[in-house]
């Protein structure tokens, strides 16, 4: 499956994000934007993960929401 990142809403966890997404098996792509600020709060860690739009406000929020 393919997962991509927005390298401003991941900020500093950008690593990190990216890590976990491939641990899973995900091909990964960073990209500047991916749309989804306009559509969930901004400063939310942003990533469309196959076909699951993950909308966070933290790393532990956003790995508990790739579980579920």
């Amino acid at each position: 499956m393919k997962a991509k990142v927005c390298k401003f809403c991941a900020g500093e966890k950008l690593e990190d994000i990216v890590n976990a997404l491939e641990e899973r098996g995900f091909e990964v792509s960073v990209e500047e934007c991916i749309g989804l600020c306009a559509k969930y709060t901004c400063g939310n860690i942003n990533i469309i993960a196959g076909e699951k739009e993950i909308s966070v406000k933290s790393f532990d929020e956003f790995l508990k929401a790739l579980e579920g």
